[in-house]
């Protein structure tokens, strides 16, 4: 009895293509995996009972911890160009809204509480090291005359405590205006 030994023949020029394909999936992967990019823009964040932000901005930044309230257009472009931030082009509306720069911090949620009173915007932020977080929250849900912003981690220790002057009536600055002349 002889034994037959089947023999298989593949051409070369028939895998090349194959192989050329599995080539491009394998470093398409890799490049996905190492350049990720993540959206800047996002869906206002919402918790029970908390108030609604929109992330407008978040990266990398080497600079301080520091929080930096912005109520006008003019501030808004001073304080990214301070920073060396490249924000994206929003069309930030300071009759609307009021925006947040948190710098070392991300900012995970924000309330509005009566305390002693005045009212006091607490704002709940995570420490990262090198990480910049940018925010906008409708206006008339946090600017109350005389409100303090305080920056508390989730300890409750507070990390920085801001009192706003851009709560000023028009009649009061025709008064100063008219006592300044006199």
């Amino acid at each position: 009895m002889k034994k037959r030994s089947r023999f298989f023949v593949v051409e070369a020029r028939r895998l090349i293509p194959l192989l050329f394909l599995l080539v491009l999936l394998v470093g398409l992967t890799v490049y996905d995996n190492f350049f990720r990019v993540e959206p800047t823009a996002a869906l206002p964040e919402v918790e029970a009972s908390k108030l609604t932000f929109t992330t407008m901005d978040w990266g990398n930044l080497t600079s301080p911890t520091s929080f930096v309230l912005v109520a006008d257009h003019d501030e808004w472009l001073r304080v990214s160009q301070d920073m060396g931030m490249t924000l994206p082009d929003y069309p930030f509306n300071a009759a609307e809204e009021i925006a947040v720069f948190a710098v070392n911090s991300e900012i995970q949620s924000m309330d509005v509480f009566p305390s002693f009173g005045e009212m006091e915007v607490r704002v709940l932020v995570e420490p990262k090291e090198n990480f910049f977080h940018v925010i906008t929250v409708g206006r008339p849900a946090v600017d109350h005359e005389g409100a303090v912003w305080k920056f508390v981690d989730k300890e409750d220790r507070v990390l920085s405590r801001i009192v706003p002057f851009w709560t000023v009536d028009d009649d009061d600055e025709d008064e100063k205006e008219e006592e300044v002349t006199k």
